[in-house]
């Protein structure tokens, strides 16, 4: 249930804390422009609107009255004294009045926390957000002696009114408690954002050791992500534009699926390949230095268009450093995903059916059956057909080795369309293309189970062949990988960063 606070002052002990209003009142009472009625409303009208909000002031038939209803609203909240005083002076500009008025507001208000801009952000995460028993964090967090609450409300407005109140008595300001609260009942990834934001606030104020003592306080009774949980980057990759140089980059993160699939969104960036390239090596690095504390498995996922399923993103440099550079796939599990099959909801039921074929497979035994693998031919159109015909008889089928890499000018094009179409959920080839063994290890890494999952055996044949070099079987092996429950497809691409 969400609940609002009474429009009443929020200061904690009202004997303690309560503001004398007719010091204010009497201020706004000389000022000429709320000397009318029409003035008054004119103010009123522009605080709501530079607020965002309703404000319920009371009419009055006496101009006294009015202007008491308006003091009394706008003091509940240091944000609607100030805002009251800008929009005040926009009127009235320099004046004697003005100069008194000022003056008495200051003293009213201490000083604010933070701008604007870093509410507006942690509202902007919060947008979304549902969290039971709002009522219950918020005594918890203001303490016995905090005004009720009743009727909607936002988490904006519980966490303004919780910065009118006193701090607590090791100096940490009751809002960012409330956010502390939040972040235990949130999902991880939200969460570590959360923690985030509440760490910069607290540093500015010099309470990071306190934050600590607080927040392992509010987790006493939470849980963590599992130790070693999943944790997912998945990037997009498309061509933008006419020249066929430019791409445009997307990209989600989640870590730990044990509440569900729901990845968070990072900006988009346009470049070329090589810039592309560094951008996927500061994501990385900037989820390594965000899940160190979690020590996740990270899972890295590209999602291609058919133009460009055949790039070797898994050879990519995994961070910024020049120095000793190390292939992605030899750190992470790296798949590719396809981009067209993910739009084309028509291909989904079959897909289904094979990535949960495929999943019991290898949980159960590790390796894939005989019968579970197709292997493309010689390219032929007559090979391509047989291709289609066994995939649709053989409801087994799980997993399909190309003959040929899917370039728009080979063979293994129209095999991979072949399969995707089937719902094959996991396809194999040599980017190369060469026909040096590559049949045989991969008949080997399907069908020759060990205590390593099927990703982990890629990742250890990439390191090879990054130890041995060009030659082996790992430095041209693309594995397409593609779980249909976990979908991202924007309809509407953001804009780039920096646009």
């Amino acid at each position: 249930m969400a609940w609002a606070p009474r429009s009443a002052s929020v200061r904690g002990n009202r004997d303690e804390d309560h503001i004398p209003l007719m010091p204010l009142v009497d201020a706004l009472r000389r000022i000429p422009t709320l000397a009318d009625r029409s003035g008054r409303e004119l103010v009123v009208r522009m605080l709501g609107d530079e607020l965002r909000e309703h404000l319920p002031v009371e009419d009055h038939k006496h101009s006294i009255g009015h202007l008491f209803s308006i003091a009394e609203v706008c003091s509940q909240r240091p944000e609607r004294l100030t805002a009251l005083l800008r929009v005040v002076e926009l009127l009235e500009q320099d004046s004697r009045p003005m100069a008194a008025l000022r003056d008495l507001v200051r003293d009213m208000t201490t000083l604010e926390l933070w701008p604007a801009e870093t509410r507006d952000e942690l509202f902007a995460l919060l947008s979304d957000v549902v969290v039971p028993d709002i009522e219950g964090i918020y005594l918890t967090v203001a303490g016995p002696l905090a005004p009720k609450l009743h009727g909607p409300t936002t988490y904006a407005e519980v966490f303004r009114t919780l910065e009118t109140l006193n701090a607590r008595p090791d100096g940490v300001p009751r809002s960012l408690l409330f956010v502390e609260h939040l972040a235990a009942r949130v999902r991880t990834e939200l969460a570590v954002r959360l923690h985030r934001w509440v760490d910069r606030q607290a540093a500015a104020l010099e309470l990071s050791g306190e934050l600590h003592a607080v927040r392992w306080e509010v987790q006493g009774g939470t849980t963590r992500p599992p130790h070693r949980c999943d944790a997912y980057v998945v990037f997009q990759l498309r061509r933008e534009g006419l020249t066929g140089d430019v791409y445009r980059l997307s990209h989600w993160r989640q870590l730990d699926l044990s509440t569900g699939w729901h990845p968070v969104r990072g900006a988009d960036s346009t470049g070329d390949l090589a810039g592309v390239k560094r951008r996927v090596a500061e994501i990385v690095e900037e989820l390594e230095g965000e899940w160190v504390s979690f020590a996740p498995e990270i899972r890295v996922e590209f999602i291609l268009a058919g133009d460009v399923i055949n790039l070797d993103v898994d050879q990519w440099p995994w961070d910024t450093d020049p120095l000793l550079p190390e292939p992605l796939g030899c750190r992470y599990p790296v798949v590719v995903r396809s981009l067209e099959r993910m739009a084309a909801r028509k291909y989904h039921r079959l897909w289904h059916l094979r990535w949960e074929r495929l999943r019991s497979q290898l949980d159960h035994g590790g390796a894939l059956s005989a019968d579970a693998t197709c292997w493309g031919r010689d390219g032929s159109a007559q090979a391509v057909r047989e291709l289609m015909s066994t995939l649709q008889r053989n409801a087994a089928a799980v997993s399909l080795v190309l003959s040929s890499p899917p370039r728009s000018e080979s063979s293994g094009r129209d095999e991979m369309a072949a399969g995707l179409r089937a719902g094959i959920p996991l396809i194999l080839w040599d980017r190369a293309g060469s026909d040096d063994g590559f049949d045989a290890h991969a008949r080997r890494l399907l069908h020759e189970g060990d205590d390593r999952d099927l990703l982990e055996r890629i990742r250890h044949a990439r390191s090879d062949a990054f130890e041995r070099g060009e030659g082996h079987f790992g430095a041209g092996l693309t594995v397409l990988w593609d779980d249909p429950s976990r979908l991202v497809l924007p309809m509407h691409p953001m804009a780039p960063e920096g646009a």
